[in-house]
C-alpha cells in the first residue's frame, strides 16, 4: 500500500502540472487548449533524445520547459494571435488548439519512426525508469516531481504577485481590454502565458518516461485527466489545479487499488472512467471547483 501511495503522489504531481498549465491558460485566455496534449509528448521525446545521447535525462526537465514553451508560441503567434485579432469566438480558437495538437502529434510520429526505421531505436515504446536513480528508498522521479511542483508553484506565485510583469499579467486576466487602455502589451503577456504553460506541460513530460511507458499518443490519453483535475481544482483558480491534480491522481491510483483488495481486481480495468466519473460530478455539484467551496469558508 506505501508503494501504491508514493505512485498516487508521484503521479498526482506530474498531473498537477499539466493541469497547472491548463488552468493558467484558461485564467489568462478563457481558450481550452486541446494542443496540451502535444506539449506534453514534445516533454517527453526531449527527455528521451538527451536520455540517447548519453545525457542524464533529468536534464530534460529544462530543456523541456524550452522546447515545449516555444511550441506553445508557434500556436500562439502562428494561429491564436490572429484569429484573436479577427475577433474569433472560443470556439474557433479551440478548433484551432485541436489543430495544431494533430499538426504535432504527425510531428512527433515522424520522428519517432526516423528514430525507429534510420537508427532502429525502439522510439514508440519510450520507458526510462532504468536510468532513474533511489534515494533513501524513493526513486528519483517521485522526489523530483514532487519538488519541482512546490518550486515552481513558489516560483509563479512570486512572478504573479511580486514583479510588475505578473501585476500586467494578472490586468489582462481580469479585463484585457482595461489593460490594453493601460498601456499593457496583452499580446505579449498572452503570448507569456502561452510559453509558461508550454513549459510547465513540458516538464511534466520530460518526467513521465520515468514514471510510466510513454509513446506519442501518451498526450492524447493523459488530455482527459489534465482537463478534468484543472475543472475539479477550479478554472478561475490557478493555484486550484494542484489541488485538482492530487485528488484526481490519488483517486485514480489509491483508491483504485484499495477498492481492487476489496471487490476484486476487476475493478482495475475500469480506472481510466475514474477522470470522466470526476468531471461529471463535479461540473453538476461543484462546477467552479473544490477551491470555491474553500474560498466561500
Amino acid at each position: 500500500m506505501i508503494e501504491t501511495l508514493i505512485s498516487g503522489i508521484t503521479y498526482s504531481s506530474l498531473l498537477s502540472l499539466m493541469a497547472l498549465g491548463i488552468t493558467l491558460l484558461y485564467r489568462t485566455t478563457k481558450v481550452p487548449n486541446f494542443a496540451h496534449a502535444s506539449f506534453v509528448v514534445f516533454g517527453i521525446y526531449t527527455s528521451y533524445t538527451l536520455a540517447l545521447l548519453g545525457y542524464n535525462p533529468y536534464l530534460g526537465t529544462l530543456l523541456g520547459f524550452i522546447v515545449s514553451g516555444i511550441i506553445a508560441l508557434i500556436l500562439f503567434y502562428a494561429l491564436l494571435e490572429p484569429l484573436r485579432r479577427r475577433k474569433s469566438s472560443i470556439f474557433i480558437l479551440m478548433m484551432a488548439t485541436l489543430t495544431y495538437d494533430i499538426l504535432m502529434f504527425g510531428i512527433i510520429n515522424i520522428y519517432a519512426d526516423y528514430l525507429q526505421t534510420t537508427f532502429k531505436i525502439p522510439a514508440r515504446n519510450v520507458y526510462l525508469a532504468p536510468q532513474d536513480f533511489t534515494l533513501i528508498g524513493l526513486k528519483g522521479v517521485t522526489i523530483v516531481s514532487t519538488s519541482l511542483l512546490i518550486v515552481l508553484l513558489m516560483l509563479l506565485y512570486i512572478l504573479l504577485n511580486r514583479t510588475i510583469i505578473g501585476a500586467a499579467l494578472r490586468a489582462v486576466m481580469e479585463n484585457p481590454s482595461l489593460a490594453q487602455a493601460n498601456g499593457i502589451n496583452v499580446s505579449l503577456m498572452l503570448a507569456l502565458s502561452w510559453f509558461l504553460a508550454g513549459g510547465l506541460a513540458g516538464v511534466a513530460g520530460a518526467l513521465l518516461p520515468m514514471y510510466m511507458m510513454t509513446d506519442p499518443s501518451t498526450g492524447m490519453l493523459l488530455i482527459a485527466p489534465m482537463f478534468c483535475a484543472s475543472i475539479l481544482g477550479g478554472l478561475e483558480q490557478i493555484y486550484g489545479a494542484p489541488l485538482g491534480g492530487f485528488i484526481l491522481g490519488l483517486a485514480t491510483t489509491v483508491l483504485v487499488s484499495w477498492l481492487s483488495g476489496v471487490i476484486g481486481y476487476w475493478i482495475m480495468t475500469y480506472s481510466l472512467m475514474v477522470p470522466y466519473i470526476t468531471l461529471i460530478v463535479t461540473l453538476i455539484f461543484i462546477p467552479r471547483g473544490v477551491v470555491s467551496i474553500i474560498l466561500k469558508r
